[in-house]
């Protein structure tokens, strides 16, 4: 009988909702309260009981495996001179955060615009080969401030994930095509423990052609809630024998942490539904998450 597995979280991420729920309503508890905020020590010793055998990785990409000031996979996208003018004024306005009221559009609908103007205006030119070349023009655009670029030892932590066989899971609200190829020049391997769950660019196999995005709906920062639902196979039937999900993210915006009551129902569905499906009730969330804001220094294990 498959077990629900235990939530050991670093960072605060929407990928599986319960995790994000649980730290981004710490980080608001930590603002408030001043309590010190777990550090890297801390949470290893509780990891301590967790062995190679048992744990998932479950990480997000932008601004997580990359750096907290790096452009995004939007940005590589939407706003480099690869692309035709017509996408990149239809992609400012997107990628434009200075006045988050002011952005045209709100939730998975932001998604769904941005594969219509790539569809519409980039059909012809966002070939595969576009695409390895966008990963190093990727420009200072929207949030960031520098370049795309990995965080300090995220690459030393996928090789050693890598030669231990621990399964990793990229969840991504950007584009697979953009993570493989960021990741291939800069010469780390997506070994046979990787999956990328993210949007993917669909190329017609004799010209090249962007002819589609899948999935439909896209994925977004939006709904990462159904990482599961999206990878039941890979949990319950690949991995099923596994028990510890190691969850990592970037630390919420704002806007994250004042909805963090909204996060946290989502978070108890996704555990009562994980609870369902193994026929076991849910332990309560507080004693399955553990948290804290930064993941870099797992490298050093």
């Amino acid at each position: 009988m498959l077990q629900a597995p235990s939530l050991l979280s670093l960072g605060a991420c929407a990928v599986a909702a319960g995790v994000a729920a649980h730290v981004a309503r710490r980080a608001l508890l930590h603002r408030r309260s001043g309590t010190p905020a777990l550090g890297f020590d801390a949470a290893l010793a509780r990891l301590s009981g967790s062995s190679v055998e048992d744990l998932i990785l479950i990480v997000d990409f932008d601004r997580t495996l990359t750096d907290g000031d790096s452009a995004q996979c939007h940005d590589v996208i939407g706003a480099t001179s690869l692309v035709p003018e017509s996408l990149r004024a239809g992609f400012a306005p997107l990628l434009d955060f200075s006045d988050p009221a002011k952005v045209p559009y709100k939730g998975d609908a932001w998604w769904v615009r941005a594969n219509e103007l790539l569809l519409t205006h980039a059909s012809r030119v966002l070939t595969p080969e576009t695409v390895r070349r966008l990963v190093h023009e990727a420009p200072l655009f929207g949030t960031s401030t520098q370049p795309m670029q990995l965080r300090p030892g995220a690459a030393r932590l996928l090789a050693r994930l890598s030669e231990l066989d621990v399964p990793v899971l990229i969840v991504s609200a950007g584009f697979a095509d953009i993570i493989a190829a960021f990741l291939a020049a800069r010469a780390v391997p997506l070994g046979s423990n990787v999956r990328v769950c993210s949007n993917l660019l669909v190329h017609d196999a004799a010209s090249g052609q962007l002819t589609g995005i899948e999935p439909s709906p896209p994925i977004t920062g939006c709904n990462k809630q159904l990482t599961f639902e999206r990878n039941r196979d890979w949990f319950t039937t690949t991995h099923r024998r596994r028990r510890d999900l190691l969850v990592t993210c970037e630390t919420p915006p704002r806007r994250f942490r004042d909805a963090s009551e909204t996060l946290l129902r989502h978070a108890r569905r996704v555990a009562a539904a994980c609870a369902a499906a193994s026929r076991r009730q849910p332990p309560p969330l507080e004693q399955t998450s553990r948290s804290m804001s930064r993941f870099s220094g797992l490298a050093r294990a």
